[in-house]
């Protein structure tokens, strides 16, 4: 019997790092990480800034080579083909990437249709089979041919946004990978690129990969949730389970920081934890790397983290998880 796991699995990062720096003083932009992506699901990588979420996804695209641990792209390792250009050209059509701001993103003078078709020529594709792309998937992300024939300064931001993606899907990727995707667009964008994205994935079947800080969007979108912290994934699991019942007391806080309600419900601990800045990664650090802002550390987190596994796939590295159902109100 085939292994249908090995088939759906398009994506491994094995336990990954990146330092930067020397003797003299190394930093630990991502420490240990470790995730998996499958063939037509929406993965969210989520923390603040500085988390390490935006040099995971670098390690991801082949764009910096991890320090430790390897990238796996379809079984290939993802830091060897960077290394030689053909292969790095071959990965490039399969994995693509939409930009944070389309403002600054897209050539301000080059029409539409050259920009959708620019990964096309770069590929070799013929002009006629270009010509064909172009116009499937201008449809593909709600844009009439009339916008073809514009430049990028005649459209609105949630519409340059909307050519972004379109050049990103050009060369048929097997997985797109989205840089806080509607963080420059206003409320009413936001929805509708959001909807786009999931009419896309179900409409190609499409592996994505979304960088955020807005738990909005990632509700909105991603099947499963991957959380960051000071460089390394703190907790992870199906998108309703991770934001439903946090294990992770620094979910918790995303959780309760995105809305009135849940800001209304901290306690004062909780409230003074999150006010403190967080832990630097200038080194290896030992512990739990949350323990400097935890409401609920103990002597243990100076040491080491345990993993806690709960709900078929939820997982947390964490000496004092929280119980579930989340608790709105936390004591001392």
């Amino acid at each position: 019997m085939t292994d249908r796991t090995k088939i759906q699995r398009l994506l491994t990062v094995e336990d990954v790092s990146k330092v930067y720096g020397d003797t003299g003083g190394k930093f630990w932009a991502v420490r240990h990480a470790s995730l998996a992506v499958e063939r037509g699901e929406c993965v969210a990588i989520v923390g603040e800034s500085g988390s390490g979420k935006t040099t995971l996804a670098r390690m991801i695209m082949g764009l910096v080579e991890p320090s430790e641990g390897n990238v796996r792209f379809d079984g290939e390792d993802v830091a060897a083909l960077s290394r030689r250009r053909q292969d790095r050209q071959r990965l490039a059509a399969r994995m693509q990437m939409v930009f944070q701001d389309p403002r600054s993103s897209l050539d301000p003078t080059m029409r539409i249709d050259n920009i959708i078709a620019e990964p096309l020529v770069i590929f070799g594709w013929s002009a006629a089979d270009i010509a064909n792309r172009v116009v499937e998937v201008l449809d593909l992300v709600g844009l009439s041919q009339d916008y073809a024939q514009r430049l990028p300064a005649e459209l609105s931001g949630g519409q340059r946004q909307r050519v972004g993606i379109a050049r990103a899907l050009s060369p048929r990727p097997d997985l797109l990978l989205l840089d806080e995707p509607v963080a420059s667009l206003d409320v009413s964008m936001q929805g509708q690129i959001l909807r786009l994205l999931v009419d896309i994935k179900e409409k190609t079947n499409i592996a994505v990969v979304v960088i955020a800080h807005d738990l909005g969007v990632v509700r909105a979108i991603a099947d499963r949730t991957v959380v960051m912290y000071s460089g390394r994934i703190v907790e992870h699991g199906s998108t309703g389970q991770v934001f439903g019942e946090p294990i992770h007391p620094y979910t918790a806080a995303l959780y309760w920081s995105a809305s009135v309600a849940g800001e209304r419900a901290m306690t004062g601990d909780v409230r003074r934890a999150l006010a403190n800045e967080p832990l630097p990664a200038p080194q290896r650090v030992t512990g739990c790397v949350f323990r400097t802002r935890c409401w609920r550390k103990i002597d243990r987190c100076n040491v080491e983290a345990v993993r806690v596994d709960r709900n078929a796939g939820q997982v947390a590295w964490c000496n004092v998880p929280l119980a579930p159902p989340i608790p709105l109100r936390v004591s001392a």
